[in-house]
């Protein structure tokens, strides 16, 4: 219990330090941080040392005309991640005027264009042989992305996989616009270049997404989500 509750308090510090940093434009000195926080520089040192191993901040050498140089520190922009932002939002309300302006046509060709482009995009990362390492390499693509993915063989004659997506980063914008869905499954056909069937969808109420891989020539109407439609 002690190990837990040091930890809440060194976690709820490293909080406190990148608040700090991200109001502060000009970034600060570990001294000026430990006097915001009432704590030793020796002990915010500690934090930076952690929060710099994590890629969420940043050091800078400032020079001084006397005395010896010192860092100056800032939130990086995997820092910016962690503050609350209302990217799902803006996207669904572009979307929806987009449909007010030009029907859910022009909304059908936006998602098309860029399931199009984040395959091209993605084109060299999935480079496998092999059904298995292209997998490998998408599901290293989707951890990138938020998705939590989670990629098991099945006991079968056949090639065959699971891929099971546990979190998805789009969710908001799906719940209005399906079509984001649609170009996801479009983005896993074109990199896996093998049939893709949808088995679980969020959207239908299932808690994951998750999806039958099978080799082209692999029947797919003997699928175990055959009854489940795509």
């Amino acid at each position: 219990m002690a190990n837990q509750k040091e930890l809440g308090v060194a976690l709820n510090t490293r909080q406190q330090i990148l608040e700090l940093l991200k109001r502060s434009g000009a970034g600060r000195t570990a001294d000026e941080l430990a006097q915001r926080l009432g704590i030793s520089a020796v002990a915010v040192r500690k934090h930076l040392t952690a929060l710099e191993r994590d890629r969420l901040i940043s050091a800078e050498l400032q020079r001084r005309p006397m005395g010896r140089p010192t860092y100056l520190y800032h939130p990086t922009a995997q820092a910016q991640e962690l503050f609350p932002n209302d990217y799902a939002n803006l996207a669904t309300n572009i979307l929806e005027l987009i449909r007010r302006l030009d029907g859910d046509r022009k909304v059908d060709a936006l998602f098309h264009q860029r399931a199009e482009a984040l395959a091209a995009e993605l084109a060299a990362r999935v480079q496998g042989g092999t059904l298995h390492e292209r997998l490998q390499q998408v599901a290293q693509v989707l951890e990138e992305q938020g998705y939590m993915p989670e990629i098991r063989k099945l006991e079968d004659d056949r090639e065959q996989y699971l891929l099971t997506q546990y979190h998805c980063p789009i969710f908001q914008v799906a719940k209005t616009f399906q079509q984001a869905c649609t170009c996801e499954l479009d983005v896993l056909l074109k990199l896996l270049r093998a049939n893709v069937e949808r088995c679980d969808h969020r959207m239908m109420g299932h808690p994951q997404c998750s999806y039958l891989i099978t080799m082209p020539a692999a029947n797919m109407n003997a699928g175990p989500c055959a009854s489940q439609g795509t």
